[in-house]
């Protein structure tokens, strides 16, 4: 059912870590059953992931999908904390105070985290299918490694895209600082380049969901509209799950899910998730890193040269051939 091709370059080994183990292209070899047929996309992405994936693949391939299901899928640090928040209140008529007392790892689970973590003790793919329905589920995964079901089910999926650039500036942080990454940024920088780290390439991941932006039970979002104009947003995002909340109820929704004031919501700025890694890991030096960074649209200018910029845009403008599709900026 899947393929697995082990990175052994040097620089595959210079950007892999103790927390996730050896790093694997994961490909699914029958690709037939996969929607992205007759939609532009001649085959659907592949993934980077650790060697630990192997013994979960197949049952999150074949993981039980209910109609009433809500996926949140992303490439990482593509705002979906954020997304995930958001999604979870307005499907629960924006209760606020359940919000508050039960944390949102428990009422939006990462899927595939204990693959991602193989000294976890929680296998978090049971845990989602055990969870209470109607289950909110978040996975960085791509189309292919999804479950089958999602594509003949057809539960609400939410993707949200975001400017390659920023988030791959967001994710060297993510990565030092959560997975504990010792080695050179540039090294990191030329893996992205590169195709060989975890759970990307993103690009192919974003062009998947692209392809079927036009499906009702698909809500495709952008990171930079969720900045610029979160009203409009949460309109849209209402709408595609049937709610409808007041112009009062949803400016305090945005208020809710400001940057200042997610950063330092505890139940739902990922600080919990810091905690369960940094144990597990067990970091030499203490970090007074947030997972909730700075959020800001452009901030790459302040932490690439040039001459990696006009790199990343001709890698971008290269796995774009082809299509519409285009990153906001």
């Amino acid at each position: 059912m899947f393929s697995y091709k082990p990175l052994t370059s040097e620089l595959a080994k210079a950007v892999q870590v103790p927390t996730n183990g050896p790093l694997v292209e994961v490909h699914l070899n029958d690709h037939s059953d996969l929607p992205v047929y007759g939609k532009g996309r001649k085959k659907a992405a592949y993934s980077v992931l650790n060697e630990n994936y192997k013994h979960f693949a197949e049952r999150i391939h074949n993981l039980t999908v209910y109609e009433d299901d809500l996926w949140v899928v992303t490439a990482p640090k593509c705002g979906t904390t954020w997304t995930q928040e958001m999604m979870w209140l307005l499907d629960h008529d924006l209760d606020y105070r359940t919000a508050a007392d039960v944390n949102l790892l428990h009422r939006s689970i990462f899927m595939e985290f204990s693959t991602l973590v193989p000294a976890l003790e929680e296998d978090t793919v049971s845990r989602v299918e055990q969870m209470s329905r109607p289950r909110h589920i978040k996975s960085h995964l791509p189309m292919a490694l999804l479950p089958k079901q999602l594509w003949t089910v057809r539960p609400r999926i939410v993707y949200c895209a975001r400017n390659p650039k920023d988030m791959i500036t967001s994710f060297y942080h993510h990565y030092r600082h959560l997975h504990h990454y010792a080695g050179s940024k540039e090294a990191f920088l030329e893996a992205i380049l590169e195709d060989q780290m975890i759970f990307l390439p993103q690009i192919a991941h974003t062009l998947d969901f692209w392809a079927l932006r036009s499906e009702p039970n698909i809500l495709f979002i952008h990171y930079e509209q969720m900045k610029r104009d979160m009203a409009s947003v949460l309109e849209l995002a209402s709408k595609f799950i049937g709610k409808s909340y007041s112009k009062q109820q949803l400016a305090a929704l945005e208020e809710h899910l400001s940057f200042d004031v997610m950063k330092n919501n505890k139940s739902a700025n990922n600080s919990v998730l810091l905690d369960i890694v940094h144990t597990i890991s067990k970091p030499e030096a203490a970090s007074d890193f947030r997972f909730m960074r700075k959020g800001q649209i452009g901030s790459h200018r302040e932490e690439m040269s040039p001459e990696y910029i006009a790199r990343l845009d001709a890698y971008i403008e290269r796995n774009l051939t082809g299509s519409d599709f285009r990153f906001i900026e």
